[in-house]
């Protein structure tokens, strides 16, 4: 069967010779910090649809 993942010939991906600047790790953190919330708040409805489900 045929592999559907393709392989990168490299290396190394993007530099890694240099450290982050401030800039990019806010970038990093401020997208990482909204990602959680919106998993919080998917997780909430869930619950909150799952509990409505039980109570009819």
């Amino acid at each position: 069967m045929k592999s559907k993942t393709k392989e990168l010939d490299v290396d190394f991906i993007g530099g890694q010779d240099k450290p982050l600047t401030k800039e990019e790790e806010k970038a990093i953190s401020d997208f990482i910090r909204t990602a959680k919330e919106k998993r919080k708040l998917k997780g909430r409805r869930k619950q909150t649809i799952t509990k409505q489900k039980q109570l009819a």
